[in-house]
């Protein structure tokens, strides 16, 4: 970079930082800046207004465009010319780039064929969207037909029966109402629970095939004025995605090992992929199929939650005459994707690392899913790489990753983490997950425990992106996220992280603090059908991209003050008071399932925890500010946080009987019957949900161990602490 631009580029920084203080948009409070040595504040406030003086909507908008040019399904030409877009884009940048294959059993469509027969009648329905005039992205030459991912291929022919969502619960009714599934062919309604668990239990109730539908009651006029006039599903939309139900993310064949070219496999046909043909439909399509059902209806007490928006009464059985023939063929072979991990090198701490990540594979163009969160990867990455040429790199180093395959089992994130598993447990500071996140205004999150406290300040110091300069909030200031999202009730609210995205294999399976972001408020969606283009998104989302910017400020302030805190920004006490939210959760489950239970003892453990994590903190927040803590003092205090999350692994030997195999952490878990929802303390859980005492016990044990340990992680800090004052 020539001295001239260098020196353009300070005084650029020079006034973001000067309108920042003014606005009151980005000041620092001295709680934002609570972990940093006191005369490293200033630097880091100067470097926070130079990272957010450079994302820019014009930016955001041409990474989508660049990115959603055309399909890129997982495995595709277009898949290879998109990795190759963002190897040259973070190359572009400076970042040092690398190209992670691996090699993953998965699926492509070949044929499907869904017809209606009913007496003399016989109708063959739609399973694509209809190209659209106004939309020219809508009739691309690679857009595939609706499919679900590992599907078994087959031909059946079957009388019909509605099983509401697919939920367990919904099969279980059907066996308590004497609704005989054997058989049938199964048709639910999306919604509920993940697709791969209606399948599963349409399978386990002996089902010849399994359709799901979008239902115009829930994503389609239902909702509001279908697109294209809209941005709500029309009767052709159709949501594709994977079916894969195994008990671990990743490629199906290599669970625990990484899917190389040359890996050991295991046989596909030993491993529990669906064995029934599953096909999605568009509520146009499902139309066809249930307005002419005329077997037994819902009862009376089914109609609230069963009944759908479809302009017919809804049937739990097709009858007799009404038959659905079925066919699907799929190939399922060994493909190649890869990840791209861009990697901006810190210039004290390199070895430990920040992630920041989001896949690039989608099911058609993805403008949602996933690249309203992609574009925000390459935006903070560009953000960081400007400052860094100005001489403002971070201390720890900053992994932009973007993903392969995700969409069929979160593939190349686990292979990620398979691969590179005793690095990342050794050196991973924290992952932040972007998947499809600028989809509206109203922002939100799910965070480990140790992560909510900075999320929450970094909120506080940018402005929310409907505040209006003179928009005030209470104390003066511009309104920021934080205002918005805490709403009247002046405190923010935090989700659970779950499964269904590529925070699992650094979260649930290697213990390394992890938080998804995002902003939703969108009127409409287009999830994983081939309307979801550049089209869509911005005559939906907006075409200022403004949403975009709002999150990249907040990506660019915690990546930031997670790579460069004198001592790292993580919340020890937030593990004692999230856990007895979630133990009282778990005796209220108990109590339904009426069973007994009993936590005393782990009771005892958080409490004693607690104390000493408070006590603790706040000695170490002392010494900080007293700016007494030297650099040894601090790289083995920051060690020491480094290694509280893996504290809630199970311990190897201990592995079996907590709720515990390749979901190896004892404090979160992908709900094993929905998918998506999270289980909070799995090992209790699963006993409390299997009746099984004792489990429960051995459970209950296991956890007061993890308290012990976190205990003693904070005595270890206090000791370094105390020894300062000696």
């Amino acid at each position: 970079m020539s001295k001239q631009k260098v020196l353009v580029n300070r005084l650029r920084y020079a006034i973001a930082f000067v309108l920042a203080i003014a606005q009151g948009a980005l000041a620092q409070t001295p709680s934002s800046l609570g972990w940093w040595l006191p005369g490293e504040r200033e630097g880091q406030t100067k470097l926070e207004a130079a990272l957010n003086s450079v994302p820019t909507p014009a930016s955001l908008r041409g990474f989508h465009e660049l990115l959603g040019g055309e399909p890129h399904i997982a495995g595709t030409p277009g898949d290879e010319r998109t990795i190759k877009r963002l190897v040259d884009a973070f190359e572009s940048m400076g970042l040092a780039v690398q190209r992670h294959e691996f090699h993953a059993y998965m699926s492509r469509p070949v044929d499907a064929k869904v017809e209606v027969i009913n007496g003399d009648e016989r109708v063959s329905l739609a399973l694509k969207e209809e190209p659209l005039p106004e939309d020219r992205f809508s009739s691309h030459e690679a857009l595939t037909i609706g499919f679900n991912a590992y599907s078994a291929s087959g031909d059946v022919t079957a009388e019909v029966v509605y099983a509401n969502q697919g939920t367990k619960a919904d099969f279980a009714k059907l066996k308590e109402l004497s609704v005989d599934v054997a058989g049938k062919i199964v048709i639910a309604r999306y919604g509920g629970n993940f697709r791969g668990y209606k399948a599963k239990f349409a399978q386990e109730t002996g089902a010849a095939g399994l359709i799901i539908y979008t239902d115009p009651g829930d994503s389609g006029y239902g909702q509001g004025v279908p697109y294209p006039e809209g941005g709500w599903a029309n009767p052709t939309c159709i949501q594709r995605g994977s079916i894969n139900t195994l008990g671990y993310p990743g490629d199906p064949l290599t669970p625990w090992e990484a899917a190389t070219k040359d890996a050991e496999r295991l046989d596909p046909a030993e491993v529990a992929l669906p064995r029934i043909p599953v096909q999605p439909i568009g509520y146009g399509a499902a139309r066809e199929i249930i307005t002419r059902m005329k077997g037994r209806p819902l009862p009376r007490a089914l109609v609230k939650t069963w009944q759908g928006g479809l302009p017919c009464a809804y049937r739990l059985t097709g009858g007799h005459d009404l038959k659905v023939r079925l066919m699907v063929r799929q190939e399922q072979t060994i493909v190649k994707s890869a990840n791209v991990i861009a990697t901006l090198k810190g210039s004290t701490h390199p070895e430990q690392k920040v992630y920041v990540g989001c896949h690039h594979d989608a099911w058609g163009y993805g403008a949602a899913d996933p690249l309203a969160g992609t574009i925000l990867l390459l935006e903070s990455a560009r953000s960081f790489s400007e400052a860094a040429k100005d001489g403002m790199q971070p201390a720890r180093s900053i992994v932009f990753a973007a993903w392969g395959a995700e969409e069929h089992g979160i593939i190349g994130s686990t292979e990620f983490c398979e691969a590179y598993r005793d690095d990342l447990s050794r050196n991973a500071v924290a992952y932040i997950n972007l998947d499809a996140a600028a989809m509206g205004r109203n922002f939100g999150a799910s965070a480990a425990p140790t992560l909510k406290r900075i999320i929450a300040e970094v909120t506080r110091d940018v402005r929310q992106v409907d505040a209006e300069p003179g928009t005030l909030s209470g104390n003066g200031a511009l309104r920021s996220v934080y205002d918005a999202w805490a709403g009247d009730k002046k405190e923010v609210h935090f989700g659970n992280l779950g499964g269904g995205s590529d925070h699992v294999g650094f979260y649930c399976h290697l213990g390394i603090p992890s938080c998804g972001l995002g902003a939703e408020g969108a009127e409409g969606t287009a999830y994983h059908s081939n309307y979801d283009n550049v089209h869509w998104y911005q005559q939906v989302v907006g075409d200022d991209y403004q949403s975009a910017l709002m999150l990249c400020r907040i990506v660019n302030l915690l990546a930031g003050r997670l790579a460069n805190g004198s001592v790292l920004p993580l919340d020890p006490v937030r593990y004692a008071t999230d856990t007895d939210v979630h133990l009282q959760a778990l005796i209220e489950r108990a109590k339904a399932l009426k069973m007994e239970v009993e936590f005393s003892d782990l009771d005892r453990s958080i409490d004693a925890y607690q104390r000493q994590a408070e006590t603790t903190l706040d000695q170490l927040v002392r010494s900080i500010d007293s700016g007494e803590l030297g650099q040894e003092n601090l790289r083995q205090i920051n060690q020491v946080l480094l290694s509280l999350e893996r504290q809630w692994l199970v311990q190897e030997e201990a592995n079996r009987g907590t709720g515990a195999d390749w979901f190896r952490s004892l404090y979160a878990r992908s709900d094993p019957d929905s998918g998506y929802a999270a289980w909070m303390l799995p090992g209790l859980r699963g006993a409390i949900e299997d009746a099984n005492v004792d489990a429960l016990l051995k459970a209950r044990q296991a956890y007061v161990e993890v308290f012990d340990r976190l205990n003693d992680r904070m005595g270890a800090i206090q000791s370094i602490l105390n020894r300062l004052n000696r």
